[in-house]
C-alpha cells in the first residue's frame, strides 16, 4: 500500500507542469554549482599554472555552463527525433524492393501482334459495341501511328455514344494541337537559322505537314493544299537528301510517277543507298504497269519487311 502511494506521488509530480520561475531557479542553481565547482578546481592547480588562474577559471566555467545548455538542446532534439520516428513507424507501412527484371523472367510475356481492339472499328454493327471497347480501340489506333489512323478515329465523331464522341474528339484535337505547335516552333527556327540549318528545319516542317496527310487528318479537299504546301517548302532545298525522298512520296501520292522517280534519283545522287530506294522504284513501276521492269528492283530482304510489296516477291519467285 505504501509503495502504491509513493508511486502515485511520483506520477503526480511528473505530471505537473513547471513554471518559468522554477525553471530559471533550477538553471541559476546549476550555474552557481558550476561556479563553485570551477573555483574548487582552481584551488588544486599545479604551481606552474597559478599565474593563469583567471583564464583557466573562465574556461572551466564557460565549458561547464555550455555543457548544461548543450545537454538541454540535445534532449530537445532527441525528443523531437523520437516522436518523429515513432509516428513514422505508426503511419507508414514498410516497403520491400522488387526487382522486376527477375520477376519478369519467371513468367511468360504475351504480346499482341494485331491489336485486336482495332478489329472492332471496321464492323458494321458498331452501334452494338460497348463504349469501353470502342474507347480502348481508339486508344490503340491512336498509339499505333499507322497510316490513316486519325482518319479512322474521325469516323467516330458521329458515334451514338457521347463518351466515344468526346474521346475521339479529344484524340484528334490533341494530335492536331501537337502538329500545330511543331509548325510554329520550326518556323521560328527557320527564321533564325543559316542556310545549312534552314534546309534541315524546312525539311522537318515539310514532314510535319506530311503528317496531316499520312495520318488522315486532312480530308480530300485539304489534301491538295497540304501537298502543294510541302512542295513549296521542299523546292528551295538543294543538298538535303531526305527532302527529295519526302518529295518523291508526295509525287507518288499525287500519281506523278515520273516526277517521283526523278526525286528518288536525286536522293541517290546526294548519298542515299540505291537499295534503300528499291521499294519506291518498284512501286512506281507497278503503278505505271511496267511489270517487266519491277524485277530489277526486287530485293527479298527489303521487300519481306514491307507488307505492301511482300506479295511481289512471291509472284516473281513462282514465275
Amino acid at each position: 500500500m505504501e509503495n502504491e502511494l509513493n508511486l502515485n506521488y511520483i506520477l503526480t509530480h511528473l505530471a505537473e507542469v513547471n513554471s518559468w520561475e522554477e525553471i530559471l531557479f533550477f538553471i541559476s542553481l546549476e550555474i552557481l554549482f558550476f561556479l563553485l565547482f570551477s573555483t574548487l578546481l582552481i584551488l588544486f592547480l599545479p604551481k606552474k599554472y597559478q599565474q593563469y588562474k583567471r583564464e583557466i577559471f573562465l574556461f572551466f566555467f564557460v565549458v561547464n555552463v555550455g555543457l548544461l545548455f548543450i545537454g538541454i538542446l540535445l534532449t530537445l532534439i532527441m525528443i523531437l527525433f523520437g516522436l518523429s520516428w515513432a509516428t513514422h513507424r505508426v503511419s507508414r507501412p514498410s516497403y520491400e524492393i522488387i526487382y522486376f527484371e527477375e520477376q519478369v523472367s519467371e513468367f511468360p510475356m504475351v504480346y499482341s501482334e494485331f491489336h485486336e481492339g482495332i478489329l472492332a472499328l471496321g464492323r458494321e454493327d458498331n452501334h452494338a459495341i460497348e463504349s469501353d471497347e470502342k474507347i480502348k480501340s481508339l486508344k490503340i489506333l491512336y498509339d499505333s501511328h499507322a497510316q490513316g489512323n486519325i482518319g479512322q478515329i474521325q469516323k467516330f465523331l458521329s458515334d451514338s455514344s457521347d463518351e466515344t464522341r468526346l474521346y475521339a474528339f479529344a484524340l484528334i484535337s490533341t494530335f492536331e494541337k501537337k502538329l500545330n505547335e511543331q509548325i510554329k516552333e520550326l518556323k521560328k527556327k527557320i527564321d533564325r537559322s543559316n542556310k545549312k540549318n534552314k534546309e534541315r528545319y524546312s525539311f522537318e516542317l515539310a514532314q510535319v505537314y506530311w503528317q496531316f496527310i499520312f495520318h488522315g487528318v486532312a480530308n480530300e479537299q485539304l489534301t491538295g493544299f497540304y501537298t502543294q504546301k510541302i512542295e513549296d517548302i521542299l523546292k528551295d532545298i538543294d543538298t538535303y537528301a531526305s527532302a527529295f525522298i519526302l518529295l518523291g512520296k508526295i509525287k507518288i501520292f499525287n500519281k506523278e510517277y515520273e516526277e517521283a522517280e526523278k526525286s528518288f534519283s536525286k536522293a541517290i545522287e546526294l548519298g542515299i543507298p540505291k537499295e534503300a530506294m528499291s521499294t519506291f522504284f518498284a512501286e512506281i513501276k507497278y503503278n505505271q504497269k511496267k511489270y517487266n521492269a519491277i524485277s530489277q528492283y526486287i530485293l527479298p530482304e527489303e521487300f519481306e519487311i514491307d507488307l505492301r510489296l511482300k506479295p511481289l516477291v512471291h509472284v516473281w519467285r513462282e514465275r
